[in-house]
C-alpha cells in the first residue's frame, strides 16, 4: 500500500480528522504561496485570522471559523496537525462521526466565539489577531474529559496521563504572547460542554453503548 492509499483508508475511517488536517494544509500551502513560509498578523487577517473589531466592525462573522485553519508558520502547522491527528482519530473513533462533527464545531466556534463575548463586555483582546486549530485540539482534549466524567474506566486513565501535558500546553499559552491561553481555555469549554451534552442526553452508562 502506498502512501496516497494510506491516506485514502484513513481518511474513510477518520474522514473529520483527516478532512481537518488536509484543510489546514491546504489553507497553509495557499498562504505559502502568497506570503512565504510565515505570515505576520495583517497578512493572517487578509486570509481569515481572527480580530474582535474586524469581527464586530466589518460583520466578519466567518472569522470565528476560518480562524481556526489559519497558521502563521510551518511548526504552527506542523504541531498543531500532528496534535490533531494523535488526539483526533481516537475520540473520532469513539463518538463516531455525527457527534464528533458537532463537537468539532462547537470547539471551532468556541475558540474565538467566546473571546468575542468578552470583547463585547469588556473590550477584551482588542489587538489580538489569532488563528490555528488548536482551539479545537483543546475541544478534544475537553471531550476526552467529558467522557472521563460520564463513563470514566479507561477514558478517566487516559485523561489522567494527558492531564501534564494539557497543564503544561496550558502554561505555555500564558507566558508566550503570540499563543492565545483565551482560545484554548474556549475550545476546552466548548469540547467538553457540547461532549457532556451529547452524553447525558443520550442517558447511557457504559462504554459497550457509547458504541453502538
Amino acid at each position: 500500500m502506498n502512501k496516497m492509499e494510506e491516506i485514502i483508508e484513513k481518511y474513510k475511517k477518520y474522514p473529520i480528522t483527516i478532512g481537518l488536517i488536509l484543510i489546514c494544509i491546504i489553507v497553509y500551502v495557499i498562504s505559502v504561496f502568497i506570503y512565504g513560509p510565515s505570515m505576520d498578523a495583517q497578512q493572517g487577517l487578509h486570509f481569515g485570522a481572527y480580530n474582535p473589531l474586524f469581527v464586530f466592525w466589518n460583520h466578519d462573522y466567518y472569522r470565528l471559523l476560518t480562524a481556526n485553519f489559519v497558521h502563521f508558520g510551518l511548526l504552527h502547522i506542523i504541531v498543531n496537525c500532528y496534535s490533531l491527528y494523535g488526539l483526533g482519530i481516537f475520540v473520532e473513533s469513539v463518538l463516531k462521526m455525527k457527534r464528533y462533527l458537532i463537537v468539532i464545531i462547537c470547539s471551532a466556534l468556541a475558540t474565538s466565539g467566546l473571546p468575542y463575548l468578552l470583547y463585547l463586555f469588556n473590550g477584551f483582546e482588542v489587538n489580538v489577531v489569532s488563528g490555528g486549530i488548536s482551539g479545537v485540539i483543546f475541544g478534544i482534549i475537553g471531550a476526552l474529559g467529558a467522557l472521563a466524567i460520564v463513563y470514566k474506566d479507561v477514558f478517566l486513565s487516559i485523561f489522567k496521563q494527558l492531564m501534564p501535558n494539557v497543564l503544561a500546553m496550558l502554561a505555555i499559552s500564558f507566558l508566550v504572547p503570540s499563543i492565545s491561553l483565551s482560545g484554548h481555555v474556549a475550545g476546552l469549554i466548548g469540547g467538553f460542554v457540547s461532549t457532556y451534552f451529547i452524553l447525558n442526553k443520550k442517558k447511557k452508562n457504559r462504554y459497550d453503548d457509547l458504541l453502538n
